[in-house]
């Protein structure tokens, strides 16, 4: 299973539009924006969809299949942690969100990254 870093997630549209979206801060709104809701984009050229459970969990899916994780809120950032091949929970990588009509915009260590938001577990993860 692939270690995913969800800082990196390549996208090539709608840049300078997801560009103006103001990051968030306010913690429950971060919550409110990943909890029950899922997210889906390209890194490295491998598409994955993710849905963020109300609970911390997280289950993604890619081209090598299933895989699971855990996500929590942090001094005004999101934090993820994906489970490793042997059952242990990876390192958390944290970065700062913000939202533009359906894009979210990933920001950390002064790169920004993007995915899309889709509300609910449309694909049953």
């Amino acid at each position: 299973m692939r270690i995913v870093t969800v800082l990196f997630i390549a996208s090539s549209i709608l840049a300078p539009m997801t560009a103006r979206a103001e990051l968030l801060s306010n913690e429950l709104k971060i919550r409110e924006l990943f909890a029950g809701n899922t997210i889906s984009g390209e890194e490295r050229g491998e598409t994955y969809i993710e849905f963020f459970s109300p609970d911390g969990g997280i289950v993604g899916e890619n081209s090598e299949g299933r895989y699971t994780g855990h996500w929590q809120v942090s001094r005004g950032r999101i934090c993820l942690s994906y489970d490793e091949e042997n059952g242990k929970a990876g390192a958390w990588d944290c970065a700062q969100v913000g939202l533009n009509g359906s894009r979210i915009v990933w920001s950390a260590g002064g790169e920004k990254s993007y995915s899309t938001l889709t509300a609910g577990n449309p694909r049953g993860l």
